[in-house]
Order: C-alpha cells, then structure tokens, then sequence
C-alpha cells in the first residue's frame, strides 16, 4: 500500500484537471492505497472558495472533493498565500486582517508551503495536477 499526495495546480474552471484528478485519486483508493492529502496552489485554491458556483448542469468540484475528503478523510489544504491574495480567508484570517466575511469553504484549511514540502518527503507518490 502506498500514500499519495495530490498537488493541485489548476483553476476549477479553467480545463478538466479537477476532474481527472479526482477520477485518479478515486481508482487510487479503490486499489487499496491511502490519501494523505491534497494541496491546491496557485489558481486551484479556487476551489475552496465557498462562494464558487460551476456552469449550471454541472457538478460542483468543490463538493466533489469535500465528499471524497469526508468519506476517504484527508485533508483538502489551500495555500494560505495564494488564498489570501484570491479573498480566501477562515475565520482566524478574517479576525486578524478585519475582513467582512469567512470565504473558506467547508473542509477546505489554509496551509503553508511547508506542509506541501513535508508531503513531498512523508508520500511514496505526489501526484502533481
């Protein structure tokens, strides 16, 4: 059994990559390894933007991870950087910057490079989307 790290570089709307990785990381699981985590960088923190609507008729990608994430329990990470500068904020973020709103969406968290660097050493595999 081997652990996989996602790293998730691609807008939610902008190609089909969400999908292809999610399709991967399902057949991953199916096969007897484990998750542990995705890390979304650049414009795929996106997704974790709990106002984020897809094209009506089709399926929502962030609440396609969130259900995987809940049922296979790893964590969806964002990074906290590239969040920010996108209006992505939890509630500690909203507290210290002032901000009007929490953004986040539900099982999305804020993470550091570090935890994508500490993936890189912990995971057999980092699948890179």
């Amino acid at each position: 059994m081997a652990s996989f790290t996602f790293l998730i570089r691609s807008a939610p709307f902008a190609s089909g990559q969400h999908q292809i990785a999610l399709d991967f990381l399902q057949e991953v699981v199916a096969q007897g390894h484990r998750i542990d985590r995705v890390f979304f960088y650049q414009d795929a923190v996106y997704c974790g933007l709990n106002t984020l609507q897809p094209i009506q008729g089709q399926a929502s990608v962030t609440s396609q991870w969130q259900a995987l994430a809940e049922q296979f329990q790893f964590p969806l990470q964002l990074c906290i950087a590239n969040a920010l500068r996108r209006g992505i904020c939890n509630k500690e973020e909203q507290l210290r910057y002032d901000l009007p709103a929490v953004t986040c969406a539900e099982h999305f968290e804020l993470s550091g490079l570090g935890e994508m660097a500490e993936a890189c050493l912990k995971s057999d595999r980092v699948m890179e989307f």
